[in-house]
């Protein structure tokens, strides 16, 4: 009876250990401060396929055919997780090689900038008023509430400057956007805009406000904007190539949406703040501003909300920096994942990187074709193992009955 007893024993140990890669790996969740890395895509991304990091390819393939068969103007999709490239896609010419435009992702490095300055000690505060750092200038349209906006009314857009620029069409001449850029000085533009509302009351999307912190970046820091970024920014998290537009009419740098970048460049961007700030042991901008920049607050248009120039929607987990034409860097901390669109979809279009990632990529972790196909191998194997046994207890049984008899 022992033998047997020990021959259920092993059946026993052989199915738990079955039936455990049955599960696939979920990764990491939460918050990622006390993930241990393996590596840091520093000098190069290591590549993994998307199951040996617990994901489903056929799920995430969903987003390449739906790209194709509707014939969405997507350039380059990009999927990290735990730190692996699990898929990539290029579209049209575009390759990992060449830099795309950002756009208004700028924001979000611009935010970052900020973040990093105050580090260092060359900002105080995001209270800090705005006309603080601008002496000398002459301001137009005064009005003694330009006196209370600060820095966090620029990085939350809430200055209460009157600045239209998504409600006038760019080709017009009333829109403040593209009259800034034709401007001799977008600082200047920008401060003498009238005001409209209180600071602080009233969200309005304005890349002016954000114009302002580059002009806080180069005069408290003695730095331009392009060679701050790349000394305690870029630098750090191995990003070698970069190209920044520098506004034709004033020679100041466009902070609002200027900033080129290679997309695995952008998912690096993206890594760093899924990890808090730190690369590699290096506190590149630190967790506070990490945690407080991303935190929504402001309703942004009843779907969105909005932080220090981070985006995040109502009711999820993650948050983006968006910029026009579909430029995307979602970082979704639960799931240790950073997601990369670049693209050029007109405003009338379709924009689909939040339906692929909250359809796509958040249940790709989950897929029941994917575990339904694990299932079926390992039971396959189970049943190969497991299927000379009876004969082996009958056989067992005769045994001790001859010996009986």
């Amino acid at each position: 009876m022992n033998r047997v007893q020990n021959l259920v024993s092993i059946i026993g140990i052989v199915t738990i250990l079955l039936m455990i890669s049955v599960v696939p790996t979920q990764g990491y969740s939460g918050a990622q401060a006390d993930v241990v890395r393996d590596y840091w895509p520093t000098d190069v991304w290591l590549n993994t396929t998307p199951e040996a990091q617990g994901l489903s390819m056929n799920q995430l393939d969903r987003i390449d055919t739906t790209i194709v068969e509707n014939d969405i103007d997507i350039h380059s999709v990009i999927v990290v997780k735990n730190g692996y490239i699990v898929y990539e896609k290029y579209y049209g010419y575009w390759s990992q090689y060449m830099a795309h435009t950002i756009q208004s992702c700028t924001k979000s490095f611009m935010s970052a900038l900020i973040g990093i300055a105050i580090d260092k000690g060359y900002i105080d505060n995001v209270s800090q008023p705005v006309l603080d750092f601008f002496p000398g200038y002459t301001i137009d349209n005064w009005d003694p509430r330009k006196e209370n906006i600060t820095l966090y009314h620029c990085l939350t857009m809430t200055t209460g400057l009157e600045f239209h620029e998504v409600d006038i069409p760019y080709e017009e001449p009333e829109n403040d956007l593209f009259a800034m850029y034709r401007s001799n000085n977008m600082w200047q533009y920008v401060l003498d805009r009238p005001m409209e509302y209180n600071p602080g009351e009233h969200w309005s999307y304005n890349s002016g406000g954000i114009e302002l912190l580059g002009g806080v970046i180069e005069q408290t820091t003695g730095y331009s904007v392009a060679d701050f970024a790349d000394e305690f920014l870029f630098e750090p998290i191995g990003i070698d190539y970069f190209q920044w537009w520098i506004v034709p009419a004033s020679g100041q740098y466009g902070c609002g949406g200027g900033l080129n970048l290679k997309p695995r460049d952008m998912a690096r961007f993206g890594y760093l703040y899924l990890n808090n700030g730190n690369w590699n042991g290096t506190q590149v901008v630190s967790s506070d501003w990490v945690n407080v920049s991303t935190q929504p607050r402001n309703d942004a248009d009843g779907w969105y909300n909005y932080g220090y120039t981070w985006w995040s929607i109502h009711n999820t987990t993650f948050y983006e920096a968006t910029g026009h034409y579909e430029q995307k860097i979602f970082i979704l901390p639960e799931e240790d994942i950073v997601v990369v669109f670049t693209g050029d979809i007109q405003d009338e279009d379709w924009h689909p990187s939040d339906y692929f990632v909250i359809e796509y990529v958040i249940p790709a972790k989950g897929d029941p074709s994917f575990i339904d196909r694990l299932f079926i191998v390992n039971a396959s194997i189970l049943v190969i193992i497991l299927a000379p046994i009876p004969f082996v207890i009958i056989r067992l049984q005769s045994v001790r009955r001859g010996i009986h008899d």
